[in-house]
């Protein structure tokens, strides 16, 4: 691990705007990672907004004044479960996987979501992550449950 630091030097909280210059290449590499090269040109804006709204957070992982993790979530309210949050993007630097970073992340965006008065989380799985046979068992040691729905999409 990079300078000696591990998981107990990490410290994990709601990103502010002030955090988009660390946020920013973290994100644009989950999506390149996850095979989604259109959608980086995306990102810069759509993060300043997840910092800006209400209705939306980032957290970021910090080892030091190094950002080595991130995810973004945002709340949404349906019919069939009122109000509810989905984590929906989650990267950590390949240099610090499987310390803890993750599961941290994790647990900060369901205390925001558990705030926010969510009665659940939500995330799915991109095809990438599906192929990954260690992500799915990943997230249901977190409590993830597969809840056997496919995501279709209608571009606007």
């Amino acid at each position: 691990m990079a300078d000696g630091m591990n998981a107990e030097n990490l410290l994990v909280r709601q990103a502010t705007e002030t955090d988009f210059d660390r946020l920013l290449p973290l994100f644009e590499r989950f999506y390149r990672e996850e095979g989604f090269e259109k959608a980086v040109s995306g990102v810069a804006g759509n993060l300043r907004q997840i910092l800006r709204r209400d209705d939306t957070a980032a957290f970021i992982a910090l080892a030091g004044d190094l950002a080595v993790g991130a995810t973004a979530t945002s709340s949404s309210f349906g019919l069939e479960v009122g109000l509810y949050a989905e984590l929906e993007d989650l990267f950590v630097d390949p240099d610090w996987r499987g310390r803890g970073v993750a599961s941290m992340l994790v647990e900060a965006a369901a205390d925001w979501a558990k705030a926010k008065g969510c009665s659940d989380m939500e995330i799915v799985l991109t095809p990438h992550g599906q192929a990954d046979d260690k992500l799915a068992p990943w997230y249901e040691a977190r409590g993830f449950v597969n809840a056997r729905r496919v995501i279709y999409e209608r571009a606007l």
